[in-house]
Parts: structure tokens; sequence; C-alpha cells
């Protein structure tokens, strides 16, 4: 932690980050286990989670709060996931069997990373209401409950607010669709 420390400019800063790193740090290793079942690459995730919140600390509002809860679970979530993938691809690429299968189909596979480019770049421009939910249960995957605890509010209001955002979501990417064709 002291690397993270030098990091920053204001014993203010040092202070809040240490705060940060005591309250979060168990939840972000049980996070990065979750996902990569290794406890040496759920550390690194977690260190690279905190080097990026240092890089980034100026975003942080309040320590204890849902919305930093949320950021740091995002981002150590975000970290593991693209080490699994880069591990995966290691092993798939050293396995002598790799190769694309016969049946795939590269246009599909194009168009359906430029439509999930497409709605995550809709769900960007969502108000934070529904934006955080929205992002939470579509692209981390997340159930309604969970993201209710996460964010600390009611479950009928997350699901509430989920409906609303798909709503606008759906009406914010028709309008984008007709002003293209237009």
């Amino acid at each position: 932690m002291l690397i993270y420390l030098q990091m920053l400019d204001t014993p203010e800063e040092r202070a809040k980050f240490e705060t940060l790193y005591y309250a979060y740090r168990r939840t972000m290793l049980h996070i990065a286990m979750q996902i990569l079942k290794d406890h040496q690459l759920a550390e690194d995730a977690v260190q690279e989670a905190f080097l990026r919140l240092v890089k980034n600390f100026s975003k942080v509002g309040q320590i204890n709060c849902p919305r930093t809860r949320m950021f740091t679970v995002i981002i150590v979530r975000n970290i593991s996931l693209t080490m699994l993938a880069k591990r995966e691809e290691e092993n798939i690429l050293e396995s002598p069997e790799a190769m694309i299968p016969i049946e795939y189909d590269l246009e599909e596979d194009v168009l359906d990373r430029i439509a999930y480019e497409e709605v995550l770049s809709a769900i960007q421009k969502l108000p934070v209401i529904y934006r955080d939910i929205l992002y939470l249960q579509c692209v981390e995957e997340y159930k309604l409950t969970e993201i209710s605890k996460l964010l600390g509010i009611e479950a009928e209001t997350v699901k509430k607010r989920a409906q609303r955002g798909r709503k606008k979501l759906l009406d914010q990417l028709t309008k984008e669709h007709e002003d293209e064709n237009a």
C-alpha cells in the first residue's frame, strides 16, 4: 500500500486512500477470486485495481457510499475478466487442437460485436439513475438483488429503475436508428 500512498500528493488524499483500501480490499479480493479461481491472480487483479484507483483518485467521492463501492467492484471485476480472458486465450493458443470451428461465421460475430458496442454506448448516454443499474445488469450480469445490495437501495426500486431504463434505452436506440436511416 505504501507505493500507492507515494503516488498521492497530499496527506488528506493519502488518508482517504488508506480508508478506501481497508474498506474495499476484502470485497475486491472476493470478487476477483470468484472470477479467477486463483488466489495469486486475484491478488494481482486487486493490486491492478488499486493502481487504477490511485490514477483516477480525483473521481472518488465519499469512501463509504454505494457509488464508490460500485466503482471499486466494477474496476476489479473488469480487470479480473480481462485477466481470465487472456489466460483462456493463452491456453487455447497453446493447445494443438486449437482452431476456429468450421461453423464459425465471421460476419455474424462482427455484427454481434457492433450491436453490443452500440448498446453499451447507448447505456452510457442514459441518466445516471438508469445507467448504473443497466450497466451492472446487462454488461456485468448482476442479478437485481445483487445490484440492490451493491447500491444500497431497495430491490423494488432497482427493478423499477431497470424497467424504466430499458424503456429509455429502447427509445434511444430506436431514435438513433431512425436518425441514421433518415
